[in-house]
């Protein structure tokens, strides 16, 4: 292994260390520092720079007098983040605390209902590990064009998938291609409703909006980027996501019932 790889490989024990410690209540001392510091503190100024056009226009080399982009990455480029798949369940909440994306979850009930429902439509199978084409992402958004309403979602669940693109949310490439994850993909469905400006390949200035987003699995690095990526592309819209782990999830998906436990009688007959 390279020295890059080395480091990388360290990021996701240290990740596992710090979701199993979590899981159990034990999360702190000198672990959850040494995380903070190593993984945690390096990442957040790379997510903060995506969340607005002006810090992240060195990516697309923009032309200032005309607003051509005279870069079209395909993906976020960026040697921090591609070195950690997740933050974590924790971690990812202080990020999005930190970004102002975080949510109370007055909703939270509706979102899991919605999401749950569709992973049990969708016969997802509840394994200890999940696979991303089967997760699902609740989403409600609002668009608006001075008083006018324009889009108004009141529940959508949006799952792995290839909605249309756009320029100023891309995805990271982690180990392997993360572009049709379930959250990205329900940033990219509200705005092919979104009024889009045919020079900045943005949202329309004067239109704002509202979003929220619940993920039924803790948002990998990738997601996290693009829910930061979403105001630079829609620059008049707030944002707030909430998520559950996996392990919380899979508790209420799967309809076969678990394996009944044999009577006395049943065992003395097979004796």
């Amino acid at each position: 292994m390279t020295d890059v790889e080395k480091q990388a490989d360290a990021i996701v024990h240290a990740v596992v260390a710090v979701e199993l410690l979590h899981w159990h209540g034990k999360l702190g001392g000198t672990l959850e520092n040494a995380f903070r510091k190593c993984v945690y503190s390096p990442a957040l100024p790379r997510l903060q720079r995506l969340t607005n056009r002006k810090d992240s226009a060195d990516d697309f080399k923009i032309d200032m007098k005309t607003g051509r982009k005279l870069s079209r990455p395909s993906r976020v480029h960026d040697a921090a983040l591609e070195k950690q798949f997740t933050l974590g369940y924790a971690f990812t909440d202080v990020a999005l605390r930190a970004l102002c994306r975080s949510d109370n979850g007055i909703w939270l009930p509706l979102a899991r209902y919605q999401a749950r429902k569709e992973l049990n439509l969708a016969d997802v199978e509840p394994e200890e590990d999940p696979q991303a084409k089967d997760l699902v992402a609740f989403s409600q958004g609002i668009i608006r064009s001075g008083s006018e309403e324009l889009v108004q979602v009141s529940t959508r669940s949006v799952g792995h998938g290839d909605a249309k693109q756009n320029i100023w949310i891309l995805p990271v490439f982690v180990d392997h291609d993360r572009s049709s994850h379930a959250e990205r993909q329900a940033l990219l469905v509200l705005l092919e409703a979104a009024p889009i400006d045919s020079v900045s390949e943005g949202v329309k200035d004067g239109v704002t909006g509202q979003m929220r987003v619940y993920a039924s699995h803790t948002p990998c690095i990738s997601c996290l980027s693009s829910m930061c990526q979403f105001t630079r592309c829609f620059e008049g819209a707030d944002i707030q996501v909430t998520y559950d782990t996996w392990k919380e999830t899979r508790r209420w998906i799967g309809l076969d019932p678990p394996d009944e436990i044999p009577s006395e009688e049943d065992e003395a007959e097979e004796k």
